[in-house]
């Protein structure tokens, strides 16, 4: 087993699927179904639909067989995605035109109970229908039903926008506290996504205080040379093109206002529905 054998990426997907690279065998568990595809039966790895989210592994039974079969992931994260396939794409081995391909296998996969965080969302998601309902059958009110209905949707609207927002300040901070400014030089770009919604992101690679070699990317800088600004203690993950971060504290600053608003505009209208359902 080589380095490019094994790869310690973990590609999730929809309704509970995953890849994995183990030992020169890509472990596909999807529907139900683990599938064991060796990389020496890969014929192609393909990042193919919307923004490059779904995996497509190909394979062949020999090299001049005309019928393939392929096995697909989707994901969330085109990043994610092409991150996996480049993965697979370098443990490919180089084969001789006539060489016999190995089989891919399958073994059902053994699925525990539906996991907690489920079912407390379905239990949530059955007392906010019940309750509208109760609402609703005892003449609340149009207002306090619509107070009930509206609150869980802005909660739950703000709830996804603090976490990113807390992120955000905190980079900032820390940036401002103990950042280092060293320069960068843009290795290249690429973009995610599609058509109109493709967003481009650079890398740029720099030498560290420590001169380590690292990268950098993401969608801030397009120049040739600029400033990257990083946490010694998190070289790889607190970064930032550009040695200011007032811009930056200020953007998180702003997401947390709105976010803390918005989540609590939800929990005042929840409870005035609630106050409506006790009367």
């Amino acid at each position: 087993m080589t380095e490019i054998d094994t790869s310690p990426l973990v590609l999730h997907g929809r309704r509970r699927s995953v890849a994995r690279l183990r030992a020169g065998v890509v472990l596909l568990e999807t529907g139900g179904v683990r599938h064991r595809i060796p990389v020496a039966a890969i014929t192609r790895v393909d990042t193919t639909g919307p923004g490059g989210r779904v995996l497509t592994v190909v394979v062949a039974t020999t090299p001049t067989d005309p019928v393939t079969c392929s096995y697909s992931l989707t994901s969330r994260s085109a990043p994610a995605v092409q991150a996996f396939a480049e993965a697979v794409r370098r443990a490919l081995p180089v084969r001789d035109a006539d060489e016999p391909r190995p089989q891919v296998s399958a073994e059902p996969v053994e699925r525990t109970g539906p996991h907690l965080g489920y079912a407390i969302l379905g239990a949530l998601l059955l007392t906010y229908v019940l309750v509208a309902v109760v609402l609703v059958n005892r003449g609340a009110g149009d207002q306090a039903v619509v107070y009930w209905l509206a609150g869980p949707m802005l909660t739950g609207a703000g709830s996804t926008v603090l976490p990113g927002a807390v992120r955000t300040v905190r980079e900032a901070v820390v940036l401002r506290r103990r950042g280092i400014t060293v320069e960068g030089r843009r290795e290249g770009s690429y973009e995610v996504g599609a058509g109109e919604d493709a967003v481009t992101h650079h890398t740029y690679a720099y030498v560290d205080a420590l001169g380590n070699a690292r990268t950098r990317s993401g969608r801030q800088g397009g120049a040739d040379e600029v400033d990257i600004l990083y946490d010694p203690e998190d070289p790889e993950g607190t970064t930032k093109v550009g040695h200011r971060t007032a811009g930056h504290l200020a953007l998180g600053l702003f997401r947390l206002v709105l976010g803390s608003a918005t989540v609590s505009a939800g929990l005042w209208a929840m409870g005035v529905g609630a106050v409506a359902l006790l009367r």
